[in-house]
């Protein structure tokens, strides 16, 4: 794919996510340390916050940003920055995503705590998911691979809603 945004365009997303963190450290006086951000996220998802194998990261949607950079700049920085705060604080497993702490957190930013953006992403490209053909008596079905899955290992079934036959794969 090639770069929605400039270099100058990411880093300034780059020192913007630095900037909220340095504004949570004098808000709480703690220290919390900058963390990598990447421009890897596709479809339709704007931000991410997201710890894997106890790495903290912040993921954007390159092509979103450059569509609406000003906006996210205002909206999606901070709402990912207090996500990042809200687990230093508390652990994720402690509170609700879009809780009482993460709002206190956007409302110390002094940014809109809107869960949800508002915008036309019709020309974006949106994830597609595998589907595999499944059957009833009466009907067939398209379940997604995630379902699948767990059919293929045992760990489910699923059955017709009207017929209420065991669904199995053509």
């Amino acid at each position: 794919m090639r770069s929605a945004l400039t270099a100058a365009q990411k880093d300034r997303v780059i020192e913007e996510t630095a900037r909220y963190i340095a504004l949570a450290n004098d808000l709480y006086q703690t220290n919390f340390p900058t963390i990598p951000v990447y421009f890897n996220l596709t479809g339709h998802t704007i931000g991410m916050y997201k710890v894997s194998a106890h790495k903290k990261i912040i993921r954007y949607n390159e092509m979103i940003f450059h569509k609406y950079f000003e906006e996210n700049i205002q909206e999606t920085v901070p709402h990912e920055v207090a996500h990042y705060i809200v687990d230093m604080q508390f652990g994720l497993k402690k509170v609700r995503p879009h809780g009482l702490e993460w709002r206190s957190i956007m409302q110390g930013f002094g940014a809109n705590a809107s869960r949800v953006a508002r915008y036309d992403l019709s020309d974006i490209p949106k994830r597609r998911y595998s589907t595999i053909e499944y059957k009833c008596a009466c009907q067939i079905y398209q379940l997604g691979i995630r379902r699948h899955n767990k059919v293929a290992q045992g760990k489910s079934h699923y059955t017709c809603r009207h017929c209420g036959s065991l669904l199995k794969a053509v």
